[in-house]
């Protein structure tokens, strides 16, 4: 985890923070390493931290868990549910919190495949990309939610959620028209959110050039950031996803996922699959690990 940190004390739906206090207070005892990804890290980026509002709810907490064996799943699944707090959801992976939050555990590490999927227990018959999950773990950030007592926990980075929500709208059908708009959420406010500072020091390359865009260029500063956090196997992913869409005679599909969206069905196609352009030029430029 970095060292970079979020001070939100005040601003976060107390039912999540005790949810996220009493997982961070049972992985600690377990050793168990977990960060927050999905909706809830983009509300506490982009909402909670800069005041952009998504018009899509978070309906659940996801965590995702460092873990070496589908037994210690198991085991802090366990632990978990010996809090009076929290029963079982319907899925393997989704418990419920004060009979109302929803919390989905993603696990990787050790139980990621060669082909970076984890097949879920008994049969593996449901397959589910991690790819990335570890670089974002790395590059997650620590975030205050609460004070006496202090609820610290770590997050992924916008530039992580976006290489989590590039993969998954890829990986996963039926989360196409959730991941599409929130990963054009990231892009679209990516300068505004604490970064237009560092566009100045780091990437006088892209104000300077020809016909500047500052939201072109908020997608371009990103795909390079996402570029660094990238591991060489993880950046040909997000290339590749982003090369064939770009190429696709049909039309390019993230974009029309984002326009099937309550939030951006008004913006213009071709400006759209422009930002996703730019994404990936951003993305082939940066230097990854």
């Amino acid at each position: 985890m970095t060292s970079t940190s979020l001070d939100l004390c005040g601003k976060i739906d107390p039912l999540i923070v005790s949810a996220l206090n009493q997982i961070q207070n049972i992985t600690l005892k377990e050793r168990i390493l977990f960060f927050v990804v999905g909706a809830t890290a983009r509300d506490l980026l982009l909402e909670a931290a800069h005041g952009f509002i998504s018009r899509r709810a978070t309906a659940d907490i996801d965590i995702a868990v460092i873990l070496e064996n589908w037994t210690q799943f198991d085991h802090i699944k366990k632990a978990l549910l010996k809090s009076s707090d929290f029963e079982p959801g319907q899925k393997k992976h989704r418990l419920i919190f004060k009979d109302r939050l929803p919390v989905d555990i993603v696990p990787f590490g050790g139980v990621t495949e060669d082909d970076d999927h984890i097949s879920w227990p008994p049969d593996g018959s449901f397959k589910m990309s991690v790819a990335g999950f570890e670089e974002c773990y790395r590059e997650s950030i620590s975030v205050k939610l609460a004070e006496h007592p202090d609820v610290v926990v770590p997050v992924v980075s916008l530039a992580g959620l976006a290489i989590l929500k590039l993969i998954a709208w890829d990986d996963n059908p039926e989360r196409r028209r959730k991941d599409a708009p929130d990963l054009f959420f990231i892009i679209q406010n990516y300068l505004d959110a604490g970064n237009v500072d560092r566009l100045f020091n780091e990437a006088m390359d892209i104000i300077e050039a020809e016909n500047y865009d500052y939201d072109l260029g908020s997608a371009q500063f990103l795909g390079r950031d996402m570029s660094k956090i990238s591991s060489t196997s993880t950046k040909a992913i997000l290339i590749e996803i982003l090369k064939r869409e770009s190429q696709r005679a049909q039309g390019h599909r993230i974009a029309v996922d984002v326009l099937n969206s309550d939030r951006f069905g008004r913006l213009d196609y071709d400006r759209l699959v422009i930002y996703f352009d730019y994404l990936l030029k951003g993305l082939t430029e940066g230097n990854g690990r």
